[in-house]
């Protein structure tokens, strides 16, 4: 397979996939060939936990301000 070939097929698969962990496996590939940027510099423990945050997000997994201000006049009475 050429370079081409190689890069067609690849443009496809990307383009095919609904798979969040696959895209972002390769954007970091992308990335480590740059620079890195703060990201790559964290510990994956944190990159996990941005992650999963970011998923909760997405899957309506969310507070508004005014439930946290709520929870949190009624723990701490103010």
């Amino acid at each position: 397979m050429d370079i081409q070939a190689l890069k067609l097929d690849l443009v496809a698969k990307i383009l095919s996939t609904e798979k969040t962990s696959v895209l972002l496996q390769i954007e970091k590939l992308f990335d480590k060939e740059h620079e890195q940027d703060w990201w790559d510099k964290l510990p994956n423990e944190v990159q996990q936990a941005i992650m999963e945050g970011v998923e909760d997000v997405s899957n309506g997994n969310t507070y508004s301000h005014e439930e946290v201000v709520r929870e949190a006049q009624r723990k701490y009475g103010f």
